[in-house]
């Protein structure tokens, strides 16, 4: 197992990457700021500390610390108090435990995925690419069909690596419905290549007493298309996610306003205290007039209105805006065949254009497993 570091400067050539890693203050910056979070972002800087520290090739803490935060995930879909809270209406949304949104749910599975894998403990990296399958599927109470095809492309070859071949081709055609001209994994393919490009989709708070959910993707990371050699030749990669896609994405419908249910709830809510308070109050003077009872009946309907008044003040409709900041804006993979670890990893990186862009700090790992399967995995951002 071993890593590389590389720095990038702004030429169209390959840049041959350094074997030795340095340290440098990602890991240590985002544990200081998961030490000090409140409670209820806990899990977000958890689901931080644990890519730093993948970064840095710090394997076992970014384990515990994804596992940590995947049980943080689960529970809150558990019949606990806290996970009451979190899916109540009568918070507001960044006032709850944070338990991502279903993209950032995804990619945890997603991180613990590839840590199984570097491990070379297949069976548990192709149940946790599946949790991952599953959390992009629940979304906002309601159920769509997955469509994050880079998880249904790591479950494939978790199954190819542990000899499940027929499991191996389901996953590898789900895949080949949401990507026209994918090809799976040649059988001799051993060595999976993943490359993280950009940075994670930013959320914000938008419309009246910001109740809607707009994204937008991260500032100042232009880099959309790399160019790869390993060991001298070039290995052409393609890319299997965009998740700026799936973060303003529901099943493929856009999710901007994606809380207004909840505002138009607070107003249907409003509506009806008003409408109740007046007729109870127009109902008084009618029986005051005519001598009648029913003083009951109009105190339950003011009582009504009352309480429906209070839903519509406790109903807090504000956009959760904390997202995971240490995500990728896309994801590039490639299977290819290779024996032992690359001993050299030069990677290009490009514009939309096509115009080289420079980014300094590109992190570059390496892991074998016991049986010569091979795993690179490519950052340009933490």
């Amino acid at each position: 197992m071993t890593s590389c570091i590389a720095k990038r400067f702004a030429a169209p050539a390959l840049l041959a990457l350094a074997v030795a890693a340095p340290a440098h203050a990602d890991f240590a910056a985002e544990t200081a700021k998961l030490r000090s979070a409140p409670a209820k972002d806990a899990t977000l800087y958890t689901l931080q500390a644990g890519v730093a520290a993948l970064a840095e090739n710090r394997t076992a803490e970014s384990s515990e610390l994804f596992d940590t935060a995947l049980s943080s995930i689960e529970g809150m879909f558990a019949n606990t108090e806290g996970a009451a809270k979190a899916r109540s209406l009568w918070y507001e949304e960044g006032a709850k435990d944070y338990k991502g949104e279903p993209y950032e749910r995804a990619m945890a599975f997603w991180y613990r995925g590839l840590l199984y894998l570097a491990g070379g403990d297949y069976e548990n990296a192709r149940a946790s690419f599946r949790g991952g399958i599953l959390q992009d599927a629940f979304a906002e109470e309601q159920q769509y069909r997955s469509d994050f095809a880079s998880l249904m492309l790591l479950e494939g070859w978790s199954n190819q690596l542990n000899g499940d071949k027929g499991q191996a081709e389901d996953a590898y055609k789900e895949v080949a419905k949401l990507r026209p001209g994918f090809k799976a994994p040649g059988k001799d393919a051993n060595m999976l290549v993943i490359a993280e490009l950009g940075g994670s989709p930013r959320k914000v708070g938008d419309g009246i007493g910001n109740h809607e959910i707009v994204y937008r993707k991260a500032k100042r990371m232009p880099e959309r298309t790399l160019k790869l050699e390993i060991d001298g030749k070039p290995v052409a990669l393609a890319q299997a996610e965009d998740i700026f896609f799936q973060a303003s994405t529901r099943g493929g419908r856009p999710v901007d306003r994606l809380i207004e249910g909840k505002v138009a709830f607070q107003n249907v809510a409003g509506g009806i205290g008003e409408v109740a308070g007046a007729l109870a109050s127009e109902g008084s003077v009618w029986a005051a007039a005519s001598g009648g009872g029913g003083g009951r009946a109009l105190g339950a309907l003011a009582a009504v209105g009352a309480i429906s008044s209070l839903v519509a003040v406790n109903v807090k409709p504000r956009a959760d805006v904390r997202y995971w900041a240490n995500l990728p804006e896309t994801v590039h993979v490639a299977a290819l065949p290779h024996k032992g670890l690359p001993s050299s990893v030069n990677v290009a990186l490009f514009d939309e254009a096509g115009q080289p862009v420079s980014v300094d700090n590109v992190q570059v790992h390496k892991w074998i497993d016991k049986r010569g399967n091979v795993l690179v995995w490519i950052k340009t951002r933490n």
